[in-house]
């Protein structure tokens, strides 16, 4: 079979698992990318694929293996560094290393909003450390809140963003305590999500828009009350 055969193979391939993940069928698309990855170890996009899965399913171990072997096979893609990060990011002591991954990440993919949503949520968890100084932990404060306004910057700058944006930058405007710019961003990321092509339309981040835009109301509801 010659290469170029190959390659269209591997790329219808790896489109039939990102239509099955985006119908949300997150657990059956692992499990098809791990077979697929039995027999095409040196496969990047899938490595990385899983690693998207993982996150998913909450599978940190895994998700941490994952990401080393797509940092060997390529480590100048930002991705791998990113997933280590998140994978990291969830023990507890090691949101430094969590931090290391996603500075890395950065210095590859400087704009990129989610890794500096992740870098975020990092310096807020050492924030509320009761363990570290209290200079230490403003530091992580004002560190955090830089990285959210820059999220905001970028996404504001954008000519057309698209539903993951919004819900990005709903998410951050919440991190904020912007409750009301937060609940028209959630708006926008459904109506985006509505009017966009099918072929792009990821049903589990339209699931976490749902579940965030509630929380919104939820809490937006609960400082009425108080």
């Amino acid at each position: 079979m010659s290469k170029e055969k190959k390659e269209a193979i591997k790329g219808e391939t790896y489109e039939t698992l990102k239509a099955l993940y985006y119908s949300g069928k997150v657990k059956p698309s692992l499990n098809k990318i791990l077979a697929e990855l039995q027999n095409d170890s040196e496969n990047i996009e899938l490595s990385l694929f899983a690693c998207q899965c993982l996150v998913r399913t909450k599978n940190f171990e895994d998700l941490s293996t994952y990401a080393d072997v797509s940092i060997e096979l390529d480590p100048n893609i930002a991705a791998g560094h990113y997933y280590k990060g998140v994978a990291v990011q969830h023990t507890k002591g090691k949101e430094q290393d969590a931090l290391k991954n996603f500075n890395e990440a950065l210095t590859l993919d400087p704009d990129n909003t989610i890794y500096l949503k992740s870098k975020a949520t990092t310096h807020l968890l050492l924030f509320t450390d009761y363990h570290l100084p209290l200079s230490f932990a403003e530091k992580h404060r004002d560190k955090a809140e830089e990285s959210l306004l820059k999220i905001i910057d970028l996404i504001e700058q954008k000519e057309n963003p698209d539903y993951k944006d919004f819900l990005t930058i709903a998410d951050v405007s919440t991190m904020l305590s912007r409750n009301l710019a937060a609940k028209k961003y959630f708006i926008k990321a459904v109506n985006t999500f509505n009017a966009s092509d099918k072929s792009v339309q990821d049903l589990n981040i339209y699931k976490d828009i749902i579940k965030s835009q509630k929380a919104c109301v939820k809490l937006m509801d609960k400082n009425i009350d108080d």
